[in-house]
């Protein structure tokens, strides 16, 4: 029972040292799940319980990773700008080969953003692949239309124009199914930029005008001034200058010229222009000019339309050739650019590499855990089978040591006298040492020290050759000469075999002989047996009482 105790102890700590570390502060994870549970609807709240956790006792990578995750959304909802990735590639390189599928694709959609902030464009649409992927095995609706929208956005950047349409459309049914109207409008008008991209003018109106209604009903002046600067670009491509007039009246109604006014005034110039205004088209054109959001790109398109318009052919052809150079500028920069889709291919095949030395890493590592418990048994349970052989052990001398301390009533007493005074001393030693041992109040290192000094003892009466020879002296005197009788009779015998001899004539069992030999009883037996086969072979009468005395027990 006390074996299988310290067995169980052991176990027990190899199995906490196995599972290791220190959890997080408990209160830090409350704050990190409360913070998780506002954040998109009070992100500043949100923010300041985040503030509160100490990020010191954050021990667990999956810890970490959650306060990772939800700093980094919190952030997003209070339209914080962020291009610095240390805090979403936490959480993205924890999740990115994880089943938690809800937050693999919230942290991947993080990342994705910051990372296409800082114009790496390929790793954002990895990400957002990635996110797209794990949004397939959940229900969020508005989180998987938010991943096409940012799609497209990348594809509109790199000219890939009906990848960018079929993002934004599919961003825009997610958030029909969603409910979410007001995302719905700025799918389409999403869509509607894109579509004049691919000079599909007519469905590039009709997704503004749709988008425009929901604007107008819900007061959206953001929407609403986003919509008219493009309307007002669509028609002054499709030279339907009557409808752009309206557009720019519509800025004044509505009061929703936010932002754009050099694109405005621009606009401006070229439909009064249209209309033979000259000095009204000027007079637009200046005020463009001086617009502290002046775009030179707008001005000179515009100087190019008026003059035109006003058959100035030299001041036209000279703006004419400004705007050429700039296009043809543009142009080269866009296939400067490496292409988007090789890019990502490149990045996935990276990340697969990672992706399998984490695993070869995460099974080597499993095999040495396996490998040290397996071998932490292995060394528990040899400790727990020589602890029970040490107990085998020492039962079987202390059986003995009363065995041999028993009077032999067919020996001569004077000769069991003679023996028990010759090992008394040490049978009496090592009596104390078996009791020591089997008193469990003593420590385990005491009992080993007494087991060890309890063999060393025995091993000094196996040894002791000057006891040896008292002990056939004593053999010799009270036993008629069976040892001198045997010597003469046997004179090849060996001197182990003349040990075993001496031990029996001296009243030992088998199984003391075999402790004091080194062996086992069955052993003793066999050498009592081949020494009386010899005996037997030989006539005369030592022969015979050498023969009678092997019999004894």
């Amino acid at each position: 029972m006390k074996t299988l105790k310290i067995r169980d102890i052991i176990l027990s700590t190899i199995a906490l040292a196995m599972v290791g570390g220190c959890s997080s502060s408990k209160q830090d994870m409350e704050h990190i799940l409360q913070a998780e549970d506002i954040s998109m609807e009070q992100p500043a709240e949100a923010l300041d319980i985040l503030n509160k956790v100490n990020l010191s006792k954050l021990t667990k990578e999956a810890d970490k990773a959650r306060y990772a995750l939800v700093m980094s959304e919190t952030l997003y909802y209070n339209r914080t700008i962020v291009d610095n990735d240390s805090l979403t590639r936490i959480a993205a390189d924890y999740y990115r080969d994880n089943d938690k599928h809800e937050e693999r694709a919230r942290a991947m959609y993080q990342h994705a953003l910051v990372v296409n902030r800082a114009g790496n464009r390929a790793e954002a649409m990895l990400s957002l692949m990635l996110a797209e992927e794990s949004c397939m095995a959940t229900n969020n609706k508005r989180l998987e239309g938010l991943i096409h929208r940012s799609k497209g956005d990348i594809y509109g950047d790199d000219c890939l124009f009906s990848n960018a349409y079929d993002s934004y459309k599919l961003s825009h049914d997610c958030f029909y199914k969603a409910g979410l109207m007001e995302h719905c409008a700025y799918a389409r008008y999403d869509m509607g930029r894109v579509l004049m991209q691919m000079r599909e003018f007519n469905n590039a109106e009709r997704e503004f005008i749709i988008a425009r209604n929901y604007a107008l009903e819900n007061n959206d002046t953001t929407l609403l001034c986003d919509i008219l600067h493009q309307l007002s670009e669509l028609y002054i491509n499709t030279e339907e200058y009557s409808k752009c007039y309206s557009v720019l009246n519509s800025f004044v109604e509505h009061d929703v010229l936010l932002y754009g006014e050099c694109h405005y005034y621009c606009m401006l110039a070229i439909c009064e222009a249209n209309r033979s205004n000259r000095e009204a088209a000027e007079e637009a054109l200046t005020m463009a000019k001086m617009c502290e959001d002046r775009d030179n790109e707008d001005i000179e398109y515009a100087s190019y339309a008026i003059y035109k318009v006003l058959n100035d052919t030299e001041r036209a052809l000279m703006w004419h050739e400004i705007n050429k150079h700039r296009q043809d500028e543009l142009v080269l920069e866009v296939l400067e650019q490496p292409i988007l889709n090789m890019q990502v291919d490149m990045l996935k095949h990276s990340l697969e590499a990672q992706r399998i030395k984490r695993e070869l890493i995460r099974q080597r590592n499993t095999i040495i855990y396996i490998s040290v418990a397996i071998l932490l048994i292995i060394i528990i349970m040899v400790i727990i089978y020589y602890m029970r052989k040490k107990n085998h052990d020492i039962a079987h001398y202390v059986e003995t040591i009363r065995e041999l301390q028993r009077v032999n009533s067919e020996l001569p007493a004077a000769m069991n006298e003679s023996i028990a005074t010759l090992y008394r001393d040490r049978f009496s030693e090592l009596n104390e040492l078996c009791d020591i041992y089997y008193d469990h109040n003593g420590s385990l290192r005491q009992k080993n020290m007494v087991f060890t000094k309890l063999c060393r003892t025995i091993d000094v009466i196996k040894s002791d050759d000057s006891r040896i020879t008292e002990m056939e002296n004593a053999v010799n005197i009270y036993r008629n000469n069976l040892m001198t009788r045997l010597r003469r009779l046997l004179p090849r015998m060996s001197e182990r075999d003349l040990r075993v001899a001496l031990y029996t004539f001296a009243g030992f069992s088998n199984r003391a002989i075999s402790i004091f030999l080194d062996s086992d009883p069955i052993s003793i037996s066999k050498i009592k047996y081949n020494i009386k086969q010899r005996i037997k072979k030989i006539e005369g009468e030592d022969a015979q009482i050498i023969y009678n005395a092997m019999l004894e027990k």
